[in-house]
């Protein structure tokens, strides 16, 4: 029977072996180092691995440890997802195995490419952020691993925000105010001072024929940016804000048909983003 390897990374670990949860594989820095070669995806030296997770030990004992838990990954998940030579360790990424980073790097791409993916597509991608990346491995006096994972926290949390981006711009496209608006609010949810996703919100919310809703959200988004960061709205916001407070004619979503509402706003969808954009910050 063929072994396919599950790794889900984007919150707390889940490691399973078709389908069923991978056991003896307790030791935190086990997990580490198999997440670590399998989202990185390159060949290492076991002196750079040896450092990542044991920097404050001699080498020698540093490479011992190594190749304990090398050993350890052997016996629990077999010989067939890494590349072991003497001197360099590498996950096989020929093997058969699923990884949730993978999949979100897959649908960015296609973005990049110039490729629209379905609302599905984008659905589906979006739910395999669980949470922070490797969120709760705690890795004792590990600095360089502890680097690595914050700057990859960010990463990964700015390209599922992009995915979402792109997920309410499907919405739009096909009038479905609903769909939108839920994936503004599970943006929101990630990051709530994001202000391009709180105006998407409000539009959505005065689309779908609440704009007291509306207003309210822009409330609370004004709180809560003068609350933590002493600052107001953007007056983009702000202008919307009185758009929606004038409430003339727009174009709304009602059940399967659209049909016109009360409130005059000009709905602005969040641009399909790209990795050049990402690649620039």
């Amino acid at each position: 029977m063929t072994k396919v390897l599950q790794l889900a990374c984007l919150g707390p670990i889940q490691l399973t072996m078709n389908d069923k949860p991978v056991a003896g594989l307790e030791s935190a820095k086990a997990q580490a180092l198999l997440c670590y070669l399998a989202v990185d995806g390159r060949s290492h030296t076991r002196q750079s691995l040896a450092h990542l997770l044991w920097s404050e030990l001699p080498e020698a004992d540093a490479r011992r440890n190594l190749r304990g838990i090398i050993m350890k990954l052997r016996q629990t998940i077999g010989d067939d997802f890494l590349l072991i030579t003497h001197q360099t360790l590498a996950f096989n990424q020929q093997a058969d195995y699923w990884l949730d980073v993978a999949r979100l790097r897959e649908t960015i791409k296609a973005i990049r490419l110039g490729e629209t993916p379905d609302v599905t597509r984008l659905q589906e991608t979006a739910v395999l952020y669980r949470g922070e990346f490797l969120e709760q491995l705690s890795v004792r006096q590990a600095p360089a691993f502890d680097e690595w994972v914050q700057g990859r926290r960010l990463r990964f949390l700015e390209l599922t925000l992009t995915i979402y981006d792109n997920l309410i711009a499907a919405c739009i496209a096909q009038a479905d105010w609903p769909c939108g608006l839920e994936a503004a609010r599970r943006a929101l949810a990630l990051d709530p001072l994001r202000e391009t996703a709180q105006r998407t919100a409000m539009q959505l919310l005065a689309l779908n024929g609440d704009r007291a809703a509306a207003l309210n959200q822009y409330q609370q988004f004004r709180q809560r940016l003068q609350a933590e960061l002493g600052v107001d709205v953007s007056p983009e916001t702000a202008a919307l804000a009185e758009q929606i407070r004038q409430g003339d004619k727009v174009t709304g979503w009602q059940g399967d048909k659209v049909t016109e509402r009360t409130s005059s706003i000009t709905l602005s969808p969040p641009h399909l983003v790209t990795l050049s954009y990402l690649l620039s910050k």
